[in-house]
C-alpha cells in the first residue's frame, strides 16, 4: 500500500473513532463514518448541508429490504408562483466494514447496497412507505417531500459510501415508471476520498470534453487566445452555445458555481426574470443583452481546426460569474417548451491560472471583481486568510491542563490546511516523538475551520446559520471575520479562550443528546440542529454571561451547568418537533423565523443557583476586547526556546559536526556545540543562542534535512527533553487565589527555602506582567509547586 494512502486510512479511522468516542460507548461506527464523509463532501461542494438519516427496513425474513444512511435537499429555486422547490435530492447509503478500511467490496455486496437504496427510492416516489413509526419525524417528513415534489426533481444523486475500495462502478440507474428522472450513482470509496484529500483545492475537478456536448460532430468551441501578458495566467475568449451551458448545468448543477460562493437564486428575482424573458422572446438578442460568464480552469486543451483555434477540453472548470445566467438557461429550457435556446449564445472569458499555489488566492479575486449584476461580498475562503493563520499560531502555543491528568498539558490542534495534523505527525520519524505528539495533541482536540465557524456562530446566537450546513455556515462566518481583518482586528488570547470553551460546550451538549437505540432523547437524525439551537438558546437566556474563562482553564463543564443543559436540550428538541409541524426539521431549522419563535418561548434559567459559573455584563464586554498583543514577544521567545530544546542536545551536537563541511556555517560550529552543551547542563539559552538556533531550524526545514541523520553524527547521550512552553502555560493557568495559597503555604510550612520562594514570586510577577522569564526559572517554579500536592495544590 502507498505510504500516503496508509497514512490517510489511519487518519480517517482515527477521526471516525474520535466521533464515536465523543458519543460514548455504543455509538454506531457506520453512522459516524457516514457523518465524517458528509462533512468531507460538503467541504468539497459535492453535497450541501447533508444530514445523517440512518434507517434499515427489514423484509419478512429479517433481511434488509431497503436502507438509507443520509439525505440532502439542495439547489433551491422558485417558480413563477413563488413556490420553493428543490432541484436535487441527494441520498446516501453506506457499506461499513468493522474490521478493516483496506478491503475490496464484493460485486454481490455492491449490487445489494445499490438495490437497497433503489428500493427505498422506488417505494418513496410511489408513496408506498406509510408504515414508519411517527417518532421517526425526519424520515416521515422527507418521505412527504419526495412524494409531493417527485415531478420537480431535476436529478437524484445516490452517494454510495464505502470504507474500503471498489473495483465496480455504476454511473446511472432508473426507477420503473420514472424513466425521465435522472438518477446518478456516485461511488465514494477510500481511494476516491484519498485522491480528493490530496487535491490542492480539496475538491474533485470538473472535466469537460466539448465534443460530448456539441452536435454535428464538432470537437470544440472556436476561441481567441489573448497574448501572454503575465506568467501567472492564460486567457481565452469564446462564444459558447446556450444549450452547452444548459447541458453542463443539468449534469453538474451548483458544483459549476462553486468559486463564486453562490447558489442559484431562483427565477423570481428581477434579474433572472429578465434572462428568462430574453430567452423566450428574443433568444437571438441574448448575446448583446447579456454580460456573459467569467470562468476559470486549471488546464485547457486546444486544437487548430480549419485554421481556427478551438477549445476542446477543460479541467477543473468553474463559473465564477454568470451562475444565474447558466442556471436560467437550464430552467427556462426545461420549463418552457416555446423556448429555443439553440439561438442563444453566451460570451465567455476563461482564465487559466498556471501557478497552482496562486490558484486558491486568485480564483476568489476573479470571482469578487467579475461580479457586478448581484454584488458578491469580498470573500476569501483560502486557508491563507490572516484570521485563520493567527488561530493556528495560537493553537500551537496555548497549552491547557489535561482534564484526565492534571499534571499534563495538551494543545487544541487547529488544522488550518486539510491533512495538516497527519503531515505534522508524519514529519516525526522517531516513534517516541510521534507518541509524544499524539499525547500532546489528542485527536478529540483537533478542530477544523468549519468547526470554528460552528462554535462561534452558536455563541453569537445564530443557530439558523449553523443549520445551513458546514460550508454555508462557514461562508457566513468568513464574511464577519473578513470585516475584522480589514480593520486589522485579528484573534488573540481572549478569542482563543472563547473558541475552546465553546468547543467544550458543544462536545458536552452533543453527548447529552444520547446515542441511537440506547439513550437518545429523540430522533438522533435531529441531533445537530437540536444541539445548535439548545446552546444558542442557553446563551440567549443567560445574556452570554457564562464564564468561558472558567471552562477554558478547567477544560470541563460544571456539573450544575450540565444538569441545566440536560433539561434544556429536551425542551428544545420537543419545541423543534412541534414547531416544525411535521415538516423537515433540517429545512425548518435553517430559517431565522424558527430561531425567533424559540426565543419567544417562556423558559427560565435561574443563574442565581450557580452564580459562580457566570460573570457580570461589563466583564463580558471587556473580554471581547483583545488586551494582549497579537505578537507577544515574551511568549514567542519561549516558543523559540522550546523548539530549540525540543530537538535535543544530541541533535545540536551532531549539527556542530555536520556544518564543518558547509563553508557558510563552519565558523559557527562552536556556537552550535554551545547550544548542545547548555541543553545537556540545563543552562539558560541567551539571545545569541536563540538567534543561531532559529537560523538553523529554518535551514533544516528549507533543506528538508533528516533530523535522525544529524543525531547519528553525535556520540552524546540524549537527555530528557522538557517542553518549556507547556510548563509556562500551566503556570499561566494558575489563578490569583491559587498563587496566594502557594505563597501562604510556603510561609506556613517552610517547604521552600528563600531562593525557591524568591524564584516563585519572580516567576509569578513575570507571568502577570508578560515579562520574559528564563527557562530554568520556569522549570524550578513547577518543581517547587509540585511539593504542595499533598496540600491539595495540583498544577
Amino acid at each position: 500500500m502507498v505510504k500516503g494512502l496508509k497514512n490517510y486510512i489511519e487518519s480517517i479511522q482515527s477521526d471516525v473513532a474520535a466521533l464515536v468516542y465523543s458519543d460514548g460507548e455504543g455509538a454506531s461506527f457506520e453512522d459516524k463514518f457516514t457523518e465524517h464523509c458528509l462533512e468531507i463532501l460538503d467541504s468539497a461542494g459535492k453535497s450541501e448541508g447533508a444530514s445523517v438519516l440512518s434507517y434499515v427496513h427489514p423484509d419478512s425474513q429479517g433481511r434488509i429490504d431497503w436502507k438509507i444512511n443520509g439525505y440532502c435537499l439542495k439547489d433551491e429555486f422558485k417558480d413563477d408562483d413563488n413556490k420553493v422547490y428543490f432541484e436535487t435530492l441527494d441520498l446516501f447509503i453506506t457499506h461499513f466494514n468493522h474490521t478493516s478500511y483496506d478491503f475490496n467490496i464484493q460485486k454481490s455486496d455492491f449490487d445489494k447496497n445499490i438495490n437497497q437504496i433503489k428500493k427505498f427510492l422506488n417505494a418513496a416516489l410511489k408513496g408506498h412507505i406509510d408504515y414508519i413509526d411517527p417518532a421517526q419525524s425526519e424520515l416521515n417528513a422527507l418521505l412527504k417531500i419526495i412524494v409531493k415534489q417527485k415531478t420537480n426533481f431535476v436529478r437524484i444523486n445516490v452517494f454510495f459510501l464505502i470504507n474500503g475500495n471498489s473495483n465496480h462502478n455504476l454511473d446511472t440507474t432508473t426507477i420503473k415508471g420514472y424513466d425521465d428522472l435522472k438518477i446518478y450513482i456516485h461511488v465514494w470509496d477510500i481511494q476516491r476520498f484519498y485522491k480528493l484529500n490530496e487535491s490542492s483545492s480539496n475538491r474533485e475537478p470538473i472535466e469537460i470534453k466539448f465534443k460530448d456536448f456539441l452536435t454535428n460532430d464538432l470537437l470544440g468551441i472556436q476561441c481567441l487566445k489573448v497574448p501572454d501578458l503575465d506568467e501567472l495566467y492564460e486567457c481565452y475568449l469564446a462564444i459558447i452555445p446556450g444549450d452547452v451551458l444548459s447541458k453542463l448545468y443539468d449534469l453538474h448543477s451548483s458544483e459549476l458555481l462553486e468559486s463564486n460562493v453562490r447558489a442559484f437564486l431562483g427565477q423570481a428575482g428581477k434579474y433572472n426574470k429578465g434572462i428568462r424573458d430574453t430567452i423566450r422572446e428574443k433568444p437571438q438578442m441574448f448575446l448583446p443583452y447579456n454580460n456573459g460568464i467569467t470562468a476559470t480552469a486549471e488546464i485547457v486543451e486546444t486544437e487548430m481546426i480549419d485554421n481556427q483555434l478551438h477549445l476542446t477540453k477543460m479541467n477543473d472548470f468553474q463559473i465564477v460569474n454568470g451562475g444565474q445566467t447558466t442556471a436560467s438557461l437550464f430552467h427556462t429550457n426545461r420549463k418552457y417548451k416555446d423556448a429555443d435556446i439553440s439561438k442563444v449564445f453566451v460570451q465567455m472569458k476563461l482564465t487559466v491560472i498556471k501557478d497552482i499555489d496562486q490558484k486558491n488566492i486568485e480564483v476568489p479575486n476573479i470571482a469578487r471583481f467579475a461580479n457586478s449584476q448581484n454584488k458578491v461580498t469580498d470573500l476569501d475562503l483560502s486557508s491563507n486568510n490572516p484570521f485563520f493563520v493567527q488561530i493556528e499560531s495560537l493553537s500551537r502555543r496555548k497549552y491547557v491542563t489535561d482534564f484526565n491528568n492534571k499534571s499534563k498539558s495538551t494543545l487544541w490542534y487547529f488544522e488550518r490546511v486539510n491533512g495538516q495534523f497527519r503531515e505534522s505527525l508524519n514529519k516525526l520519524k522517531d516513534k517516541k516523538q510521534q507518541n509524544k505528539f499524539k499525547e500532546q495533541n489528542p485527536t478529540n482536540q483537533k478542530i477544523v475551520k468549519s468547526e470554528i465557524a460552528k462554535y462561534i456562530n452558536i455563541w453569537e446566537l445564530e443557530p439558523h446559520f449553523v443549520s445551513l450546513g458546514a460550508q454555508k455556515n462557514f461562508n457566513h462566518f468568513t464574511k464577519k471575520t473578513n470585516e475584522l481583518v480589514k480593520k486589522n482586528k485579528l484573534p488573540g488570547e481572549n478569542f482563543y479562550k472563547k473558541l475552546i470553551a465553546n468547543a467544550i460546550l458543544f462536545k458536552t451538549v452533543d453527548k447529552l443528546f444520547g446515542r441511537k437505540n440506547i439513550d437518545a432523547i429523540g430522533d438522533t437524525n435531529l441531533k445537530s440542529f437540536t444541539v445548535a439551537y439548545t446552546l444558542s438558546y442557553f446563551h440567549y437566556l443567560t445574556d452570554n454571561r457564562l464564564d468561558l474563562w472558567k471552562i477554558y482553564e478547567e477544560q470541563y463543564l460544571d456539573a450544575r451547568i450540565i444538569n441545566e443543559l440536560q433539561k434544556l436540550i429536551v425542551f428544545v428538541y420537543n419545541h423543534l418537533v412541534k414547531a416544525s409541524n411535521n415538516s423537515l426539521i433540517s429545512e425548518y431549522a435553517k430559517k431565522e423565523s424558527s430561531w425567533k419563535l424559540l426565543k419567544e418561548e417562556n423558559y427560565i434559567v435561574n443563574i442565581g443557583n450557580y452564580s459562580d459559573c457566570f460573570i457580570a455584563e461589563d466583564l463580558v464586554l471587556s473580554r471581547d476586547i483583545e488586551i494582549e498583543e497579537v505578537d507577544n514577544k515574551s511568549e514567542n521567545n519561549l516558543m523559540n526556546i522550546s523548539k530549540i530544546l525540543g530537538l535535543g542536545n544530541k541533535f545540536w551536537d551532531g549539527m556542530s559536526k555536520y556544518i564543518l563541511n558547509i563553508d557558510e556555517f563552519k565558523l559557527m560550529s562552536t556556537d552550535v556545540w554551545e547550544i548542545a552543551n547548555k541543553i545537556k547542563r540545563s543552562k539558560n539559552l541567551n539571545a545569541r543562542d536563540i538567534s543561531i538556533g532559529n537560523k538553523f531550524m529554518v535551514y533544516i526545514e528549507h533543506k528538508q534535512i533528516d533530523i535522525d541523520q544529524i543525531k547519528s553524527l553525535s556520540n552524546e547521550i540524549e537527555i530528557e527533553i522538557i517542553d518549556i512552553k507547556a510548563i509556562f502555560d500551566r503556570l499561566k493557568l494558575i489563578s490569583k487565589n491559587d498563587w496566594t495559597k502557594i505563597f501562604d503555604l510556603g510561609e506556613q510550612t517552610k517547604i521552600f527555602d528563600n531562593l525557591e520562594l524568591s524564584n516563585l514570586k519572580s516567576v509569578h510577577k513575570s507571568i502577570s506582567k508578560n515579562e520574559s522569564i528564563k527557562e530554568i526559572n520556569i522549570i524550578n517554579a513547577l518543581k517547587s509547586i509540585r511539593k504542595l500536592t499533598k496540600f491539595g495544590i495540583n498544577h
